[in-house]
């Protein structure tokens, strides 16, 4: 019937063409004026025969023009043949785009995702690797709560930041143990000769505790720093909690990302088979070319290196998910989510200062640079410390035996070093008690190198305080400007969500359009790819536009120290699409 039908119109327009002054007289009969309307009944005439379509949502049919087209002249500019808009009212000129019905916003903000037809992949490694799990021992469901525990419990970059804070933590305990008074125990041996008194040989136990009274500041001080420094890791181990959940989060919707294109590559492969079939059915009937034949067949081998290509993505982006989640590289993750869709994660209605509000009171790494800000503060009092004096009591019991011709118990010519100072300066007791006790003070006031070294390490701390003091005021403005291009990235995600919905809905019904615009030889087959491509690039915007929306409010989570295993698996109450 096809071939017929195109037989008797290429019969009718030899006809035409036999009458020589067919057009001629045509042309004469027709005045200007009625050109536009010749133009679109001869367009009506030959779209009549084509199936009823469903208008588009805006795009409702304009008034028809009055006059004559309009005719710019060939030495007419760019300005001139696209002039600028009247209106300078801000986001005026989109008012008149088409729009979305609301059925149609409902189904934006989800897409359906269909178990991958093993039959439909190709095969990798020359049919050896399975389908799917490829290397892999064995697949493995998983979801987002199950991902972001694991993440809590095995991420290596979390332990590597909780041992920082644990050695952070035991040198603060540490310092606190200054304070505690010093126990020294000495046992000494010693072979006393003179030339008036026979050999003697001196064994002395000595017990002495001393206590610090005042050390220049360097054990307060000290104390201090220590806890400042406790505080930084124990907050940047918070720092790296929330990178480790983003980490995770963003590896996770990867991972359903990368599942969802290779069901849209699936869906292209289709697509180019049976445009290809729709060729070749139309060369049998004698109103195809092989030039479209070998057009469909190329854009048939390039969605299937595209699905090549992706099959693999897929495989690496559960390796990837794996890595954060510390666990064997063996298991083939599969998401558990039959439907990407929008999370409502944030309120889209909420006020930036608000936002910016938390971050100053919730941002782990705004309170890890301060208190190292103060730590180094406190580091200028214990670099000053050896410039000052010292001043500590002490207490000492001594207990000696003597062995030898000299007699046991003798002391004769027996002296006892008592310590009491770092630079190893005692007091010597000596007489003929076999044990004695010892209490008093010790007042000491070293310089060594005139006080020149320790002079420069207290200019050397101040330098170091200062510059802590800008490495904190730079933190502040990163952290600033993350929060503030979140929130815009997030705006701007949610939006794309809409445009990108509008682009499937035009591109499906172009694609439905060229199809049959080609089996009713209205078209040709370049239109028909070109509208394949459109489709399938409109369906990859889509979905990716859908995950970036989730990632951005997980982003915003993050940077505004808001972001827990809770405020990631828990919604808002009212749904974005809902609000007006």
């Amino acid at each position: 019937m096809k071939s017929l039908r195109y037989s008797s119109i290429l019969l009718s327009f030899t006809l035409l063409l036999a009458q020589p002054g067919a057009f001629c007289q045509a042309e004469k009969t027709v005045q200007p004026s009625d050109k536009a309307e010749l133009a679109e009944s001869a367009v009506t005439e030959r779209d009549s025969n084509l199936p009823a379509l469903p208008a588009l949502p805006g795009s409702e049919k304009p008034a028809p023009l009055r006059g004559p087209l309009p005719k710019p002249s060939p030495n007419a500019t760019l300005e001139e043949l696209y002039p600028e808009a009247n209106s300078k009212a801000p986001y005026d000129a989109s008012k008149n785009d088409p729009n979305l019905t609301d059925k149609q916003k409902s189904e934006a903000g989800q897409v359906q995702i269909a178990p991958v037809p093993v039959s439909e992949l190709l095969p990798i490694g020359g049919g050896k690797l399975p389908p799917i799990q490829l290397e892999a021992s064995y697949n493995e469901p998983i979801s987002l709560k199950k991902v972001l525990d694991l993440t809590l419990e095995n991420n290596l970059p979390i332990r590597i930041s909780q041992a920082g804070f644990e050695s952070q933590r035991y040198l603060y305990y540490g310092a606190l143990g200054r304070i505690l008074p010093d126990l020294i125990m000495t046992y000494r041996g010693q072979r006393v000769d003179s030339a008036t008194a026979p050999p003697n040989t001196v064994f002395t136990t000595s017990t002495t505790v001393r206590y610090p009274v005042f050390q220049g500041g360097r054990v307060v001080y000290g104390a201090q720093s220590d806890l400042f420094r406790s505080r930084a890791a124990k907050n940047a181990y918070y720092a790296s909690v929330n990178d480790a959940l983003l980490d995770a989060y963003r590896s996770y919707y990867n991972l359903l990302l990368n599942q969802t294109l290779l069901q849209i590559r699936v869906k292209s492969v289709e697509l180019s088979r049976t445009q290809l079939k729709l060729n070749e059915q139309l060369k049998n009937a004698g109103v195809g070319t092989n030039f479209a034949i070998y057009q469909s067949r190329t854009q048939l081998a390039l969605d299937k290196q595209a699905l090549l290509q992706q099959q693999v993505i897929f495989r690496q982006s559960a390796l990837a998910l794996a890595r954060v989640l510390n666990t064997s590289m063996i298991i083939n993750f599969i998401p558990q989510e039959t439907v990407v869709r929008e999370l409502k994660l944030i309120d889209p209605d909420i006020n930036v200062e608000a936002l910016v509000d938390a971050t100053l009171k919730l941002r782990p790494e705004l309170k890890q640079f301060d208190n190292l800000r103060l730590a180094a503060n406190r580091n200028i009092q214990v670099a000053q410390a050896p410039l000052y004096p010292s001043f500590q009591f002490f207490t000492s019991i001594t207990e000696s035996k003597s062995g030898g011709r000299g007699g046991a118990g003798s002391l004769a010519g027996s002296t006892v070093v008592i310590p009491t100072g770092s630079s190893g300066a005692g007091i010597g007791i000596s007489g003929a008690g076999s044990r004695s006790f010892s209490a008093g003070f010790d007042l000491n006031w070293s310089l060594p190198s005139m006080g020149v070294p320790d002079t420069f390490n207290t200019l050397s701390a101040r330098a170091l305080a200062r510059q802590a003091l800008l490495q904190s005021n730079q933190q502040y403005l990163t952290v600033m400007q993350e929060v503030r291009s979140s929130y815009l990235n997030m705006l701007t995600a949610r939006e794309q969500v809409k445009v990108a919905a509008e682009a499937v809905v035009s591109a499906t019904e172009q694609l439905r359009l060229a199809n049959l615009r080609v089996a009713y030889g209205q078209g040709i087959n370049l239109e028909l790819i070109q509208a394949q491509q459109a489709y399938v690039t409109a369906l990859t915007n889509h979905v990716q536009a859908v995950i970036a929306y989730n990632i951005s409010q997980a982003q915003l989570l993050r940077d505004s120290g808001q972001i827990s295993v809770e405020t990631l698996t828990k919604e808002i109450k009212q749904p974005i699409s809902m609000k007006p």
